[in-house]
């Protein structure tokens, strides 16, 4: 049920730095992106009322921002945060909900990092970052201070993850299909998501290990 409720609110979902230089992309691209990118009001509000529905507190810092650069600039200075050559995008190497987008009634700007994986020792950067640029806080819930921070997704072996069964389920009036793989821990099924990237929607890979549910869709890779 939960994987479920994970899954079904991913179904609804360019700025330059101060001073007018637009920031160089890295040596990375899209395929890199290991979270779960915000870029508009509306993904946002579904993801809040899909973790309302579920009742679960992920750690998070949402902050807000008068201009753009700022808030683009205060992710970017983030050492999993980069900017993608092929798509002029910020990209994040660790799987992690973060982005920023427009506020419609007031024409700011909001950023958020958030996530399971938010140690925080990682979620202290952010706040320094966010207040650095400029952003004022909106809201924030802190980490566990005891929780020790995921083993890098680099470190994995894909091999250790094996195929266990396909399902097929049908949501109003939508074939949603899940390929479902079962994994040692939550460094191999990182590994393994990473190689295999989902360009169709609808479409999920899981790779359910003892540290979590880790899943890829076509938005990124994310944890249940």
């Amino acid at each position: 049920m939960e994987r479920k409720m994970n899954i079904w609110k991913r179904l609804f979902g360019g700025g330059q730095q101060a001073g007018g230089q637009q920031p160089q992309p890295d040596q990375y691209s899209e395929k890199d992106n290991r979270g779960t990118r915000q870029e508009t009001e509306s993904q946002a509000t579904s993801y809040w009322v899909a973790r309302n529905a579920r009742q679960k507190s992920n750690p998070f810092a949402l902050y807000v921002f008068d201009q753009e650069p700022n808030a683009r600039n205060a992710l970017l200075e983030l050492d999993c945060m980069h900017l993608a050559g092929d798509s002029g995008k910020i990209i994040c190497t660790e799987t992690l909900i973060f982005g920023y987008y427009r506020r419609k009634d007031d024409g700011k700007y909001e950023a958020i990092v958030c996530g399971d994986d938010l140690s925080h020792e990682f979620y202290e950067t952010v706040r320094t970052s966010f207040a650095k640029h400029g952003g004022v806080k909106r809201n924030e819930q802190e980490p566990e201070i005891a929780k020790k921070p995921q083993p890098p997704s680099t470190q994995g072996d894909p091999k250790q993850i094996e195929f266990f069964k396909e399902d097929r389920r049908r949501q109003m009036g939508h074939e949603m299909v899940y390929r479902i793989h079962k994994g040692p821990d939550a460094a191999c099924a990182k590994a393994f998501l990473e190689q295999n990237p989902v360009t169709k929607p609808l479409y999920y890979i899981v790779v359910e290990t003892p540290d979590g549910n880790y899943c890829r869709d076509k938005d990124g890779i994310f944890k249940e």
